[in-house]
């Protein structure tokens, strides 16, 4: 614990939040974090998977990153994974 003027002070490390936009009847899934899009979830395709777009930089020009996924769900765990291994590494 860190002190300021010899008084104890606490530092908590902020979390960011992800939310979810669901659009398309449910077809297209968008995560947020701290309300910015970072990725998208659509499907289920043709094959029945579902893709994950990464959008990695604020550039429009740069090309998302893509995964495919065999469902929604494992889709949207993989967005909380990589979001939770991130947060660990800037701790």
């Amino acid at each position: 614990m860190a002190s300021l003027f010899g008084k104890p002070l606490q530092i908590f490390a902020t979390r960011p939040r992800i939310g979810w936009e669901t659009r398309g009847e449910g077809r297209l899934s968008v995560a947020l974090i701290d309300n910015v899009p970072v990725a998208g979830i659509s499907g289920p395709l043709p094959s029945g998977g579902f893709a994950l777009a990464w959008w990695s930089s604020r550039n429009a020009d740069a090309s998302p990153t893509m995964e495919l996924h065999a469902t929604m769900e494992a889709a949207r765990s993989r967005v909380e994974q990589v979001t939770a291994s991130l947060m660990r590494a800037a701790a």
